[in-house]
């Protein structure tokens, strides 16, 4: 943007300022603390919500429970474009989900701190990384100077981590308590659970993995994961990311010649649409079992020895960026560790999760094994 456009857009802001399109200074409420350790004053009862990620309104389901979309009064468009099948399946429930305000479309630089200012929100809520306003975004200071509370939660960076004290974080601000120590408490049971087996586990007791994000969509070949992210859950579960040592963030590239002397043990891509790995709400098992199967026979990495042996799975991409990570964790763990793991079951914390925590049936398949879905 130039130096134009920028006092052009200051301009246009401080107009919205003036003629009182944003809310007065808040008296009452309650200070919140987030991921980044800023204390937010957040008003009592929270009715308006800006989302940055449309996305975040995954933590919201298990909040909200009767109808995570009856305070969001906008959003960006990353639902819409970046997981469509979970978009289609929230509308049918929830037609008006079609009618959310827009406030940008996949890109920080696409919002619109205006239109953000004209929806009057009482509550913004933005991820440290992704597609929105991330952390220390000037977006969100001059929101913060417009009277408005803005809080940062994380799903992606550091996810086991985040994930329970964004949670925590949100049902704060919008007084579910109750519903976010609910789903807390149940993460970490699932959590533990795993972590207590592999906390003695030495490096060589650890096969080798490499985890393909966006196979067959993304513009190349090697897309994955380092030391954040989808690359945390394969530590966690006693795996070794072949790219941890040379994506040092939570996302980056590896040549196919860097993952062919590797060879893995394990081969594991991730997706959520045509034309890679076809998996999420509505996706029925025969349709994720197909488009697993045209990834691995890409002829990049094919000779594989884990595709060979049919050690290869296929994993919901939208995992990386939802509280409902611990499936993930939970399929990651069977898959890398089977002989550790016989007796957990995602499908079954699935159905658990489906029953006690949400409202909005979100039925699919959301990981996928050579010759067996779920």
């Amino acid at each position: 943007m130039t130096i134009a456009g920028s006092l052009l857009r200051a301009l246009r802001i401080l107009a919205f300022l003036s003629i009182g399109l944003v809310l007065p200074a808040i008296a009452h409420g309650a200070d919140v603390t987030d991921v980044l350790g800023r204390k937010v004053h957040v008003p009592d009862h929270v009715s308006r919500i800006v989302l940055g990620e449309s996305r975040l309104s995954y933590a919201l389901a298990l909040l909200d429970r009767d109808n995570p979309f009856q305070r969001v009064v906008g959003w960006q468009n990353d639902l819409r474009k970046l997981d469509p099948h979970t978009f289609e399946t929230y509308k049918k429930k929830f037609p008006a989900v079609a009618d959310i305000a827009v406030i940008g479309e996949t890109s920080e630089v696409s919002v619109s701190v205006e239109t953000i200012l004209s929806l009057k929100p009482d509550l913004v809520i933005f991820s440290v990384a992704g597609e929105g306003p991330k952390a220390h975004s000037p977006i969100a200071e001059t929101l913060a100077q417009a009277g408005i509370a803005v809080l940062y939660v994380d799903f992606r960076v550091s996810p086991i981590e985040n994930t329970p004290k964004s949670i925590t974080v949100i049902g704060e601000a919008i007084g579910r308590q109750a519903e976010a120590k609910e789903f807390t408490d149940f993460y970490a049971r699932h959590l533990g659970l795993i972590t207590s087996r592999v906390a003695a586990l030495k490096d060589e007791q650890k096969p080798s993995v490499f985890l393909e994000l966006l196979a067959g969509v993304w513009q190349a070949p090697g897309h994955t994961t380092g030391n954040g992210g989808l690359g945390q859950f394969v530590a966690t579960v006693g795996g070794r990311n072949i790219a941890a040592s040379v994506v040092p963030g939570a996302i980056g590239d590896v040549a196919v010649e860097y993952v062919l002397h590797a060879d893995p043990d394990i081969y594991i891509a991730t997706g959520n649409r045509s034309p890679g790995l076809l998996l999420g709400a509505g996706v029925d098992e025969e349709a994720a079992q197909k488009s697993l199967g045209a990834v691995l026979a890409r002829p990049e990495f094919k000779e594989l020895r884990a595709i060979r042996d049919r050690k290869a799975y296929g994993l919901w991409h939208d995992f990386y960026n939802s509280p409902y990570n611990i499936l993930a964790i939970e399929a990651l763990a069977k898959w890398i560790h089977p002989e550790l793991f016989q007796d957990i079951d995602p499908a079954k914390t699935e159905q658990e999760m489906a029953k006690s925590l949400l409202a909005i049936d979100t039925a699919g398949t959301y990981w996928v094994e050579s010759g067996v879905a779920n």
